[in-house]
């Protein structure tokens, strides 16, 4: 699916283009062009909330964050996520120096009270979307100085302010549909929703596809048969 428009500047014009049908798209600052970005924004906010739906563009690292904090430091056991944090996807892992990793479990916090006074690698996540996230570490554990903090995320998804600034959803004509929806709502044509609909659709049955020529089973990582 090869992208029409990437940045919020591109989908302003294409926008101006399906909905105006002139050249001459609406200046930043301009009561159009306010409203228009919120409708791109809104769009993202449905693409990214879609019921039954982790986009594969959301996964990323903590290490290709932008802020969190990354390294172990002397007697600490908590440390700040990145501030698009959403949940942790996997086990945490502190590397060391030469690049051997010590794994930890993660914990559902209403477990940790039963790990007090225990000396397992283990850690756990508290927060929410408005004051932040952390992970803790097991406080009965001498975390390595130095060491760094690995482990992936599932993310929020970037809103758009700047011109510059580009969607993440493999297609971001649905968004641009989408607004288009808004706009000629009053109007009663609904055919800019069908097309977003259909765009919102692609884009899950694209999310779903596995690479070609991949083992699609479920991994059981225990013995064949019953138990362990």
């Amino acid at each position: 699916m090869s992208q029409i428009i990437k940045t919020l500047s591109e989908a302003i014009t294409y926008l101006n283009s399906l909905y105006e049908q002139d050249s001459t798209p609406p200046t930043v600052g301009s009561d159009d062009y306010t409203v228009w970005t919120g409708l791109l924004n809104i769009a993202i906010s449905i693409w990214e909330n879609e019921e039954g739906v982790l986009w594969r563009e959301l996964y990323t690292t903590l290490a290709d964050a932008t802020d969190g904090e990354k390294t172990i430091t002397a007697s600490k056991w908590d440390y700040d996520c990145p501030s698009n944090f959403n949940f942790v996807v996997g086990k945490v892992r502190l590397v060391s120096p030469s690049g051997v990793s010590t794994y930890f479990e993660v914990l559902p916090t209403s477990d940790v009270s039963l790990y007090d006074d225990n000396s397992g690698q283990w850690c756990y996540f508290t927060g929410n979307a408005s004051t932040g996230y952390k992970i803790h570490f097991n406080p009965d554990l001498s975390l390595p100085e130095g060491y760094t903090i690995v482990y992936e995320y599932y993310k929020t998804a970037n809103k758009l302010s700047s011109g510059t600034d580009t969607f993440e959803m493999a297609d971001p004509m649905f968004a641009v549909f989408y607004a288009l929806s808004e706009l000629k709502k009053d109007e009663g044509d609904t055919s800019a929703l069908s097309i977003a609909t259909q765009k919102l659709e692609a884009m899950k049955t694209k999310n779903m596809m596995p690479s070609f020529y991949q083992d699609t089973s479920i991994s059981n990582r225990t013995e064949d048969g019953f138990g362990y």
